[in-house]
């Protein structure tokens, strides 16, 4: 994606701000960038996907800092241009939990941004870019290397009979040189062992996933997935493979192709039927939804799928749509297609093992 500055956002935004004022802004925005953490950034994208509820006094007051005429009240567009900047920053940075809060917030497209949508395309493509790069093996270097001083061999060759006094010298050079050797070939032997923890890691992830695969069984239920209606099985198809995402950041590019055979598992609705998320829901009993381990300290509005399942286990099936509704900022009955709910899900089961 080419590189646009903070002019070219405001623009693109309706803004138009004076040279100053992006002076103003360019600073503040940095620091936080340097600064920010993991909640902070949960903020920004709630604030990015139009969230009102957000405490951004901490936002405020570093801008404050530099332009004792910056106000929230007033600069709504202008926050939220500034909340997208800052999250294309921590993007570049391939920061996992603004990619993942991005594109969980962006519901598979059901739900766009007031301003700057093309941070949402941004932190889509950085997801499934990463999700490659992060599985590509490095080379390890298995040759570890002593150090040597031709230097000091040149004066143990040339020691004298009963040179006590170059003798000791010799020996402390030697001492030095065993020491020096000791630490480079342990700094390797930790480089190429941490590589291998990595490769190994990573490997064990996807085998499990393979056998998972293979076994046609979920793990949460312990049941075939033939006994669940295709949307059933997308969610909890996501659920389990969440859990057995246990080191890569992303998850295997692969997962919708996973997904769709396990749908393709599934018991098959007369007719090519899509629906919506009340009716999925619903069709799980309570203690069924107890069972699928969905996160639960993410807010609604970015992980919708997740909030749907607490909020109809916790007050009865077919009656959280209404709270459902106003803390998600969307209807129950939208609608997705089983492989995009089930990776809707599973990027927010990610989202949430990182926080």
């Amino acid at each position: 994606m080419a590189k646009f500055t903070f002019a070219d956002r405001y623009v693109e935004a309706g803004l138009s701000p004076t040279p100053q004022i992006i002076a103003l802004r360019q600073g503040p925005a940095k620091l936080i960038v340097e600064n920010i953490d993991n909640n902070q950034i949960i903020d920004l994208v709630s604030v990015f996907f139009g969230s009102t509820e957000v405490n951004l006094e901490w936002f405020r007051d570093e801008f404050f800092k530099e332009d004792i005429s910056f106000s929230l009240v007033n600069n709504e567009r202008e926050t939220r241009v500034l909340a997208a900047l800052i999250l294309s920053d921590l993007i570049d940075e391939e920061n996992a939990i603004a990619i993942l809060a991005i594109t969980t917030g962006s519901v598979r497209g059901l739900r766009s941004p007031l301003d700057s949508a093309w941070l949402v395309n941004y932190a889509e493509e950085s997801l499934l870019r990463l999700s490659v790069e992060e599985r590509q093996y490095e080379d390890v270097q298995t040759k570890v290397t002593t150090t040597s001083d031709s230097e000091l061999s040149d004066a143990i060759a040339e020691l004298g009979v009963n040179d006590w006094s170059g003798l000791t010298t010799t020996l402390e050079q030697i001492r030095t040189e065993a020491q020096s050797s000791a630490k480079n070939m342990s700094t390797q032997i930790a480089k190429a062992l941490k590589a291998f923890d990595c490769q190994v890691s990573l490997m064990q992830e996807e085998s499990q996933m393979l056998w998972w695969l293979i076994g046609g069984h979920s793990r949460t239920f312990e049941r075939s997935f033939s006994v669940f209606g295709t949307h059933q099985a997308a969610l909890v198809g996501a659920v389990d493979l969440g859990a057995l995402t246990t080191t890569s950041r992303f998850g295997p590019i692969a997962i919708p192709a996973m997904l769709e055979r396990v749908i393709a598992s599934a018991k098959k609705p007369k007719g090519q039927k899509i629906y919506d998320l009340g009716t999925v829901i619903d069709s799980f009993t309570v203690e069924d939804l107890e069972q699928l381990d969905v996160p639960t300290q993410l807010s609604a509005l970015l992980a919708p799928i997740s909030s749907a399942v607490v909020f109809a286990r916790t007050m009865g099936i077919a009656v959280w749509q209404t709270r459902f509704q106003s803390k998600a900022d969307l209807e129950s009955s939208i609608l997705l297609s089983p492989v995009s709910l089930g990776e809707q899900l599973y990027r927010e089961h990610l989202l949430g093992q990182l926080l």
